[in-house]
């Protein structure tokens, strides 16, 4: 196969991360936004030491499990790099296929990386709307050659901003607010951030909105100077009502994060009111929520009811974020402990305690590895906790965090997870320490995207080996 050389095969299946798959008599091709059952024509191929890459530039023959996209700048066949949207990558597939093949996916998943036979999981739960459902955006702005400005996502693997009217997995309010935001930009001729330089003003826009169509909104921006800074809250406002909260963020930082860590409130709230599972927040604008409310209520009323916590259990929750499911669990046991690294997430999570009057928890700030191993933890800590939750990042759990928890020999583990592979690594860990995967339901939090969430319940066995051998614990 030559790089710019077309050939046609047929489309077999779906992997992991949302390529498809095609194979000829000697490779295998990973092909974004493939359909199984897809005859297509293939080119810009991209030869790597155990498989290849490939881009469609014509579908021969349709799938009957593919849909044309709502999105107007999805992927089209032959769509040259940097001129379509990088934000979905599933908006090609019916949207009951997306359901069944990410059951299919996670199910692999554990059975190739974790070494489960038959694992049980439970029919994939679906989110209420697999529309308009994102609770937050963050769209970089950027200089036009013509010196205009235009703004949107990226597109894959580049930072070529792909200019957007309307986006249908974000709630109309952010689409209404970005639009304001665009015209006032090229209105007052503001200073667009170029990376190459590390010079001019704006970087990007970020709106987090709630269940009640609010929204926080934030400018972030290369310096602190913010002139008319007023009179932009004032238009912002005016022309959208549901913004509650405007604030400033600052990074000066040459660098792809998009955060800094200075936040400057401009006018209104200084938080976002949210309700979630009957309890109140008020979620600063760096704090980490759950992008999709319904599918995140799902979720974590499952992980509930499978804890299924008394009067006389401790339960720990690592990862804790906010503290939706701490607080949630807390009605139910005896004492919740959480621990959750980022500061203003932990702030968020004692203010809520106190909003809702619930007073058995306590939060830890810093890393699991590092409270875990703190002497006074361990002094304070109740004699056992009867459950452990775990919501850790894309990566997964250390090791270090992983025979922390089997120190503590909860009676249960609930793991929730965003990345089928790492939680399959960390399941085969946790069953060498004597856990035993009961049961796990895959989650639909991102519609029209492959990512897969899950919650997955893993329980003590009796006298359980506590022997690990080094070579599992290597990353």
């Amino acid at each position: 196969m030559k790089e710019n050389t077309p050939s046609v095969l047929s489309i077999e299946s779906l992997a992991t991360g949302g390529d498809s798959v095609a194979r000829d008599n000697r490779y295998v091709i990973f092909v974004p936004y493939g359909a199984p059952g897809d005859r297509v024509k293939l080119a810009h191929f991209e030869h790597h030491q155990r498989f290849t890459r490939a881009r469609i530039v014509e579908i021969l023959e349709p799938s009957p499990e593919r849909v044309s996209p709502r999105c107007p700048v999805f992927y089209k066949p032959g769509d040259g790099v940097g001129t379509f949207c990088g934000g979905c990558d599933w908006q090609h597939l019916k949207p009951e296929y997306q359901l069944k093949a990410k059951e299919t996916l996670f199910k692999e998943s554990l059975h190739k990386i974790g070494g489960l036979v038959n694992p049980r999981v439970e029919s994939l739960l679906p989110s209420p709307d697999p529309w308009r459902y994102r609770n937050k955006v963050q769209i970089p702005f950027e200089a036009k050659t013509d010196g205009g400005v235009q703004a949107g996502f990226y597109s894959p693997g580049s930072h070529t901003v792909v200019p957007f009217d309307d986006c249908p997995v974000q709630t109309e309010i952010s689409v209404r607010i970005y639009h304001t935001v665009l015209d006032w930009v090229r209105r007052e001729n503001v200073r667009i951030y170029q990376p190459a330089t590390g010079q001019g003003w704006l970087r990007h826009l970020y709106i987090r909105t709630n269940s009640a169509q609010q929204a926080l909104v934030a400018l972030i921006t290369n310096s602190a100077p913010f002139p008319n800074s007023a009179e932009f809250c004032r238009s912002l406002r005016s022309q959208n009502p549901g913004v509650v909260s405007v604030y400033q963020n600052i990074n000066m930082q040459r660098n792809q994060i998009i955060l800094g860590n200075e936040w400057k409130h401009l006018e209104g709230s200084k938080s976002l009111p949210e309700s979630i599972l009957g309890l109140k927040w008020a979620l600063s604008p760096g704090s980490f929520f759950q992008v999709n409310h319904g599918a995140a209520e799902k979720l974590f009323s499952t992980v509930i009811e499978w804890i299924a916590p008394t009067r006389m259990d401790f339960i720990l929750e690592l990862y804790s974020g906010v503290g939706v499911l701490s607080l949630s669990l807390a009605a139910k046991a005896r004492a919740v402990w959480g621990i959750e690294e980022n500061p203003t997430a932990i702030q968020d999570a004692w203010n809520a305690s106190r909003l809702n009057g619930i007073s058995n928890v306590r939060f830890w700030r810093g890393s699991c590895e590092t409270v875990l191993s703190r002497r006074d933890f361990r002094k304070m800590a109740p004699p056992r906790f009867q459950s452990v939750v775990l919501d850790p990042p894309r990566a997964g759990c250390t090791p270090q965090v992983l025979r922390n928890i089997s120190f503590l020999k909860p009676d249960k583990i609930i793991y929730v997870s965003c990345d089928p592979a790492t939680l399959a690594r960390d399941i085969k860990i946790l069953t060498k320490y004597g856990y035993h995967l009961q049961r796990s339901v895959p989650v639909d939090l991102f519609p029209q995207t492959s990512h897969i969430e899950s919650v997955n319940l893993l329980v003590r066995r009796s006298n359980p080996s506590q022997k690990i051998s080094d070579d599992l614990l290597r990353r």
